[in-house]
């Protein structure tokens, strides 16, 4: 995943810059250097916490945290679906820094990515703490042929790092981090309800492949969307000199259409699709013959998704 990568040359940013900026951002003050230091002590602590040894469990847990629907999952695998979510959560992650800086930085596109970063920055820690302790056994863990167990084995204390997914709250931090200042610096109401929709359709998106990956279970990332919507709104809603930023009901209604636009579109993607004696891949819908078309509606115009379904 590129968000230390990314929160690093934040932090660049932060301790080049200038060492004040007043209410640049409508509503909010920013303390450049307490904030760099708020990134750089989640970053260490983030680190920190990586560092705790993973014990390989005897055995496999016995009951998941969401029942039937965790289990159906057990044993799944798609490298496809590994491959698309990761390119999906880095999407995800530089998708804000393009649309909260102009062609050049000036100080309020500066204090906007520090906030962004401190969001990220904070997330980071919140589930590298919770992997590494909680060290709940991966869905492909659960497969029993030879291969399956080679694998496994092959990815090390990888393999017992679902709960929860660190992909899906980190998408839907950079979402929810990213429409929030996106909202609070523009009149726009196009602007924000592109904001919010796009961001969360990526987010989205990217949840529900780690489910076809086989790399998370359901509850792992519904509690890490919950966990990463939920810093996302909270550290620039700090920043905030009085009331924080509210989304309107439009706004809440562009981010569900994004939710269930990106999950359908994941969802439906063509995935391989083979049943070995290791790990059944791809037991999910397909659709073939995917396509857009133009759409008119009433007042307006669209797309249409197509296809058939097999």
């Amino acid at each position: 995943m590129s968000s230390p990568r990314l929160l690093a040359a934040v932090l660049v940013c932060v301790l080049t810059a200038p060492a004040a900026a007043d209410d640049v951002i409508p509503g909010h003050s920013v303390d450049r250097p307490t904030t760099g230091l708020a990134i750089g002590g989640a970053l260490v602590a983030a680190l920190g916490l990586s560092l705790i040894p993973v014990h390989v469990p005897a055995g496999l847990w016995q009951h998941e945290l969401f029942g039937a629907a965790d289990e159906s999952v057990r044993d799944s695998f798609s490298r496809r679906a590994v491959q698309l979510s990761d390119g999906l959560v880095i999407a995800s992650a530089v998708a804000p820094v393009m649309y909260l800086t102009g062609a050049t930085i000036e100080d309020a596109d500066r204090d906007r990515l520090l906030i962004y970063g401190e969001s990220l920055a904070v997330n980071l820690a919140l589930f590298e703490g919770a992997k590494h302790l909680v060290q709940r056994p991966r869905p492909y863990a659960y497969a029993q042929g030879p291969a399956a167990k080679d694998y496994t084995a092959g990815q090390g204390d990888d393999a017992y790092q679902s709960f929860y997914s660190g992909h899906s709250a980190t998408a839907f931090c950079a979402a929810t981090a990213g429409a929030y200042l996106a909202s609070a610096s523009s009149t726009s109401r196009g602007v924000r309800a592109l904001a919010w929709s796009s961001g969360f359709a990526l987010a989205a998106a990217t949840a529900n492949l780690r489910v076809r990956a086989g790399k998370h279970f359901y509850s792992d990332i519904v509690i890490g969307g919950l966990v990463g919507v939920a810093v996302g709104y909270a550290v620039p809603a700090l920043h905030a000199d009085g009331k924080p930023y509210v989304p309107d009901i439009a706004e809440l209604g562009a981010a569900l259409a994004g939710v269930v636009g990106g999950g359908l579109v994941s969802e439906l993607l063509p995935l391989e699709h083979r049943r070995d004696d290791s790990l059944t891949v791809g037991r999910f819908a397909r659709i073939a013959n995917l396509h857009l078309a133009p759409l008119t509606v009433a007042g307006g115009s669209g797309l249409a998704l197509g296809g058939t379904l097999r």
